[in-house]
């Protein structure tokens, strides 16, 4: 069906973010009626939908995963280049001593 390899994952992806997209709407559609208080750091906010609510917990929760996966992945780059840093001295190191001339015994 597509010339590339990972076309099929990408449409299957886009079909699967459609349906949550749609669950989610659905979701929030189903739960506009109850309302709630909500209690922010002290600031009361009235009649506050509680499909709002549950999307905006959700969205908060998401950015503090993309920031913990942002600086995992921070962490995990800066491993790979300090790895290859030590690997290419060790390399040095071994092709040195593989042309160190051999010494014979007396």
């Amino acid at each position: 069906m597509y010339d590339y390899a990972g076309g099929f994952m990408r449409l299957l992806g886009l079909i699967f973010l459609i349906i949550v997209i749609g669950l989610v709407g659905g979701f929030m559609w189903l739960n506009r009626q109850p309302t709630v208080v909500v209690d922010v750091f002290g600031y009361h906010l009235y009649d506050i939908p509680l499909s709002m609510v549950a999307f905006y917990a959700f969205m908060v929760g998401m950015v503090f995963v993309i920031i913990f996966a942002l600086v995992d992945e921070i962490v995990l780059r800066s491993t790979i280049h300090r790895l290859r840093r030590e690997n290419r001295h060790l390399r040095k190191e071994l092709d040195s001593l593989r042309n160190m001339p051999l010494e014979e015994e007396k």
